[in-house]
């Protein structure tokens, strides 16, 4: 239950926070985006939906790779960057770089960003 609990939070927590950071300098702004996105033709719920949708590929890439077994791993994606974030939970160090290799391979990810945390022993 603890470690559901946590999970939540750290995906809402990566959500607002390591997605939502203050863009750099020729960064484009959620007003851009969404200026850009009503101009292209692509609404912002298209967008999410895009994003789901490859956040669920890697997902699945993931639950494929039989070294994850019992790791919690939450997958955060946009679609148009290629970006990908990496939260939750392992039971090993191995597991993570396991992890970040495998979403590296899955088709139209640019990036991988790891954000998992080693599951404390009790």
């Amino acid at each position: 239950m603890t470690y559901k609990t946590t999970l939540l939070v750290l995906a809402a927590w990566l959500s607002t926070g390591a997605l939502a950071q203050e863009p750099a300098s020729g960064a484009t702004t959620s007003a851009a985006v969404a200026s850009e996105a009503s101009q292209s033709g692509i609404s912002m719920k298209a967008e999410r939906a895009a994003n789901r949708l490859f956040a669920k590929h890697v997902h699945l890439a993931l639950n494929k790779v039989k070294d994850l077994e019992g790791a919690d791993i939450a997958v955060f994606a946009n679609s148009r960057t290629g970006e990908v974030i990496l939260g939750g939970f392992i039971d090993s160090e191995d597991q993570e770089r396991i992890a970040t290799e495998a979403a590296g391979k899955v088709p139209g990810v640019k990036s991988v960003t790891s954000k998992i945390v080693l599951r404390p022993q009790l």
